[in-house]
């Protein structure tokens, strides 16, 4: 294991140095000086998002059309949308138009309601606490990292450099929730969970062989700045939610007929809370609820609307969504990816919240390109990994 990972020092310092002092020494026949660099995860890194900055660039949007009816039912007003969603063709759309122009009324034709369990969510890994930091708070993922590993070693939480969704019951479920009953923001919630006969954590696939998910251990924190408290509550309350039970979602349908043409209203609504109380304020679903309408019920239509669109470019990445790419492809490690981000950024390859290409990362992939592909392959990557691991 030893050998490995001093091989993975020497291939990181040999690639990126060589490449970086090339890249480096190229800028300087323009006459200018910039520091730049490349490595076996940075290169692949710049490319995913030079790819995704060039689609964007070669985009070119396409008009549709979609028809809205806006009604009311009792004092509730209603939005339902045409069955057919998108029309490519606009004289499809104004025949619907002329169809159901000065129509007064539309009748409820078929409800369709369908439940489901929506089981509690895994325990964090470091990606997915760096996901969630950034949706819930902004904070980018190496802040989240950078204050993960002060909770650590202030005692608060476990090692946060794991890509494991698995609590073993080796951390001692039941102590950990005792002492977290002692703060007062999780008395209620912790001895709640306690009454439960069995404390089983919804755990997930990802398993990592060194470390378990990421999880309080229950020592009171003290003098926690206002970041710092807001990554602790996202563990905490992760953690008490994983062995909450499940909520229960209820997803309504339905459709209207106007003039014999079918609109058709959605719906979903939680009938159950479980887990979302313990997660709470972090849980982000739509609640639409829809008016208690029966089968052939009117609807008093108030207007019926054609409005123009056009397909969207795809998104840019962003902290958050790069670094779960990055995962996916199993490029760097869960340690070095919020830095390789980074180092794109004080670069000047990339910049700007949702993560664009500046022409600088763009021409610097289409020079690796053309004179060493090979470092901008992810094949080369995984070759590493595969000969480190026949070391160990």
């Amino acid at each position: 294991q030893a050998e490995a990972g001093e091989t993975r020092h020497s291939l990181d310092w040999i690639n990126g140095i060589n490449y970086s002092r090339a890249l480096t020494s190229a800028i300087k026949t323009t006459g200018s000086f910039k520091l730049m660099s490349t490595g076996r995860v940075q290169g692949p890194a710049l490319k995913i998002i030079v790819d995704r900055e060039k689609e964007i660039k070669a985009f070119k949007s396409i008009p549709f059309w979609q028809i809205e009816l806006i009604g009311e039912y009792g004092k509730q007003s209603i939005t339902a949308w045409h069955k057919a969603d998108k029309f490519w063709k606009k004289a499809e759309a104004d025949k619907v138009i002329e169809k159901t122009k000065n129509q007064k009324e539309a009748k409820v034709g078929r409800i369709e309601k369908k439940q489901f369990n929506q089981m509690p969510p895994f325990p964090f890994d470091l990606t997915s606490l760096q996901v969630e930091a950034y949706r819930c708070f902004n904070i980018s993922p190496k802040e989240t990292l950078n204050i993960a590993q002060e909770l650590y070693t202030s005692g608060l939480i476990s090692y946060p450099r794991t890509s494991s969704q698995q609590l073993p019951e080796a951390i001692g479920y039941e102590r950990i929730l005792n002492d977290l009953s002692k703060q007062k923001q999780y008395h209620e919630l912790a001895k709640t969970l306690l009454k439960k006969s069995k404390l089983a954590p919804n755990n997930g696939k990802k398993t990592d062989p060194a470390h378990p998910a990421i999880f309080p251990t229950g020592i009171i924190p003290k003098g926690l700045k206002e970041r710092e408290s807001k990554i602790y509550d996202l563990i905490v309350k992760r953690f008490l939610s994983t062995f909450a039970e499940h909520a229960v979602r209820e997803t309504i349908i339905v459709e209207l007929n106007c003039n014999e043409e079918i609109f058709v209203e959605k719906g979903t609504r939680t009938i159950e809370k479980g887990w979302h109380i313990y997660y709470a304020p972090y849980v982000k679903l739509e609640e639409v609820e829809l008016p208690n309408v029966n089968e052939g019920d009117k609807i008093k239509v108030k207007k019926i609307e054609l409005l123009d669109k056009e397909t969207q470019a795809p998104k840019r990445y962003t902290p958050a969504s790069i670094i779960k790419e990055l995962e996916k492809r199993n490029l760097g490690t869960k340690a070095t990816r919020s830095d390789i981000i980074d180092t794109l950024f004080n670069r000047g390859y990339v910049h700007g919240k949702a993560i664009e290409a500046t022409n600088l990362g763009i021409s610097t992939i289409e020079t690796l390109e053309k004179y060493c592909p090979k470092i901008l392959d992810e094949e080369l990557t995984r070759h590493f990994e595969i000969e480190m691991d026949n070391i160990r």
